[in-house]
């Protein structure tokens, strides 16, 4: 797939609304924005998030948790969009999910001006992508390499699984970050207490042993116009990544513009896992929104040209960053003095993320920000990482999966792995929004 040429910059800059401003995602991405001249507003259920305290951010408005309320929290976009004559909605993290559900009536005008200002692919194609069966099914499809795959409704068909001859990872369809997932090791006992059930449906995928990487993109009409790879080096638990390094994959920017190819029309960002082995090279798993690749275009506009502008952006290899409290806190089992000296050469020698001389203030309001997020932990009884996603996730409930399940399955999709035309499959995934009328 080529890349199309820059196209000019606007001569006026755009009202641009991050759909919260908690992450590190976040600040990261209005500090791009910022340099590409743009002007950057936040929505948070947060009163004090990282956004709030950046001279990046002209303002930021406090909008009801989408977990909670997510009709209120759609009306606070709205609210916000209207205030601030915002341009462009960039969505951030699983809010997406709300925002795509709660606007995908457009009879409300209101939520119809949200809609076509979220860049976003429609409900349908966010939560194919999302649910870890569906998307299996969907690589299936498209010709891509995936893990075999099983779906678990409850523990019947968890005892059915070939987990005797087979190593497999079984976790929530809609799960994130690692959490729930169980790893069925051959002639061993089953997990107990595997919370699965009609209302909360599992994947069982095939155990892959291997490299892992991790890849971002910005899709515009179906193409690649932001591209990044990074590998997995440094995590919290091993899963969340704390270090980021861009990488040349040419296997994965062909497994990336091939699934582009699959999803015509598609506007929005889109992050795989991969894992790959000596002779496979697979996606385990898709994040139809932001994520830390955006750290990879740190201290340049080039990935803001993507979103405003249509103008192609790679991340240049070689390019590096970390986030500091996580490196601080990173430990692997096993690991030896060799490895750790590694870590502690990248943790002295690479940028962080969040300090930024011309942006000194979220640095120095961390003190008090960590007192507000554990206090906000103490009241809920949380973890900090889990309080500190809780109000933005996407768990639908009984009636919003039936919901699902009718939309999802009013399209006559194929197994894994079976037969199917492509244009049967391009059919399937159509979007609906389309540009805001500046990006035509």
């Amino acid at each position: 797939m080529c890349y199309f040429r820059p196209r000019e910059k606007p001569t006026t800059p755009l009202n641009i609304l991050l759909s919260n401003g908690r992450f590190p995602v976040s600040i990261d991405l209005a500090r791009q924005l910022k340099l590409a001249g743009h002007n950057v507003y936040v929505v948070d259920p947060m009163h004090y998030h990282v956004c709030k305290f950046s001279n990046s951010v002209v303002k930021s408005y406090w909008v009801p948790a989408p977990h909670v309320d997510p009709e209120g929290y759609a009306e606070g976009v709205r609210r916000a969009v209207k205030d601030a004559k915002i341009d462009l909605i960039i969505p951030m993290h699983e809010e997406i999910f709300h925002l795509a559900e709660q606007t995908s009536d457009v009879s409300d005008g209101g939520c119809e001006i949200v809609r076509k200002l979220l860049f976003a692919p429609d409900f349908q194609t966010l939560v194919r992508l999302h649910n870890k069966w569906e998307f299996s099914r969907f690589l299936g499809k498209t010709g891509c390499d995936a893990p075999r795959a099983w779906l678990c409704r409850n523990m019947d068909d968890v005892r059915a699984l070939p987990h005797g001859e087979t190593e497999l990872a079984l976790k929530p369809v809609y799960g994130r970050a690692a959490k729930g997932v169980h790893h069925l090791k051959p002639n061993t006992p089953l997990p107990e207490g595997v919370d699965v059930g009609p209302e909360n449906e599992y994947i069982a995928q095939e155990w892959i042993t291997g490299n892992r990487y991790c890849s971002y993109s910005v899709l515009r009409d179906g193409r690649v116009f932001a591209f990044s790879v990074y590998p997995v080096v440094d995590t919290i638990d091993e899963s969340s990544c704390v270090y980021f390094q861009s990488i040349e994959h040419a296997g994965i920017r062909t497994y990336v513009e091939r699934i582009a190819d699959a999803l015509p029309g598609m506007n929005g960002q889109i992050a795989f896992d991969f894992i790959e082995t000596d002779d496979q090279l697979v996606a385990i798993e898709c994040n139809p929104r932001a994520t830390s690749g955006i750290h990879l275009w740190s201290g340049t506009p080039d990935l803001a040209h993507s979103f405003t502008q249509a103008s192609p952006a790679v991340a240049r290899p070689g390019e590096r960053r970390q986030l500091i409290p996580g490196m601080l806190m990173w430990s692997k089992k096993g690991a030896g003095l060799r490895e750790y000296l590694r870590h502690m050469k990248r943790l002295m020698g690479t940028k962080d993320v969040m300090f930024s001389k011309r942006d000194l203030l979220p640095s120095l309001m961390q003190p008090f920000l960590l007192t507000s997020y554990y206090e906000i932990c103490r009241e809920r009884r949380m973890n900090i990482s889990t309080m500190f996603q809780w109000d933005l996730v996407w768990e639908p409930g009984r009636e919003q999966l039936e919901n699902v399940r009718r939309l999802l399955a009013g399209e006559g999709r194929g197994e894994v792995g079976g037969e199917g035309t492509k244009e049967g499959m391009m059919n399937d995934l159509t979007p609906m929004t389309r540009y805001p009328t500046f990006c035509k």
